[in-house]
């Protein structure tokens, strides 16, 4: 079984929006991170989370906007041989983000955009947190609010909103994969992070609603 119809009709109007809004989503959290972390010479940046599929809108928006490409490492679980030719100055490493193959501290800034939902279960999510801490001094963070009506991935309102039992089983009825992920709300994205760390809170916006949550973390 497939979605129905009237519900992939809805689906498709949303999408040819949300293209739109992905273009701007992403100038606004580089926008963030540059307000954030202002690129400079020396440091030592990590981009977690990057897809071999390069030619989506809106993919690997920040290996295309940082200035200093032989300065970054850029990490997937693809195989991302397209992108080192497309990108031969930045450093491209196929890992697990559960199981980074860093030494603590080897970068200056972390950056993640919306890669823990996928990442499994509260903690497999934690422990990608632990090792994002890990490995960087400092981090930008972003993940799509739970509690906006439409569902970013899939395209689909409301029905991120059912229990979660219920839409594992939707997903494999309606053959929708994307219906998998495990969304965060503000407050359960910020306890993610653990205490000692020095946090600050933004987001994207749509009517004044978020769209997308943004922790920036730093030592203490």
């Amino acid at each position: 079984m497939g979605i129905p119809g009237p519900l992939r009709r809805v689906r498709a109007t949303l999408n040819t929006a949300a293209v739109r809004f992905q273009a701007g989503s992403r100038s606004s959290k580089w926008e963030l991170y540059r307000r954030a972390f202002p690129p400079r010479r020396g440091e030592r940046v990590l981009d977690l989370g990057v897809s071999a599929l390069d030619d989506l809108p809106g993919e690997n928006y920040f290996v295309r906007r940082y200035p200093f490409p032989d300065q970054l490492t850029a990490v997937g679980i693809d195989d991302l041989t397209v992108l080192r030719q497309r990108y031969p100055e930045v450093t491209f490493v196929t890992a697990d983000g559960l199981r980074l193959p860093f030494a603590d501290d080897s970068f200056d800034v972390v950056h993640s955009n919306a890669v823990i939902e996928h990442v499994g279960e509260q903690e497999d999510q934690e422990r990608f947190v632990t090792e994002l801490v890990r490995v960087g001094r400092a981090g930008f963070i972003t993940t799509p609010n739970r509690w906006f009506p439409i569902e970013t991935h899939c395209k689909l309102p409301l029905l991120h909103w059912l229990p979660r039992p219920l839409v594992m089983r939707l997903s494999k009825l309606l053959r929708q994969p994307d219906l998998r992920w495990r969304l965060l709300g503000a407050r359960g994205f910020r306890r993610m992070f653990p205490p000692m760390l020095e946090l600050s809170r933004g987001c994207t916006r749509i009517l004044g609603w978020p769209v997308t949550l943004v922790v920036v973390y730093r030592r203490r």
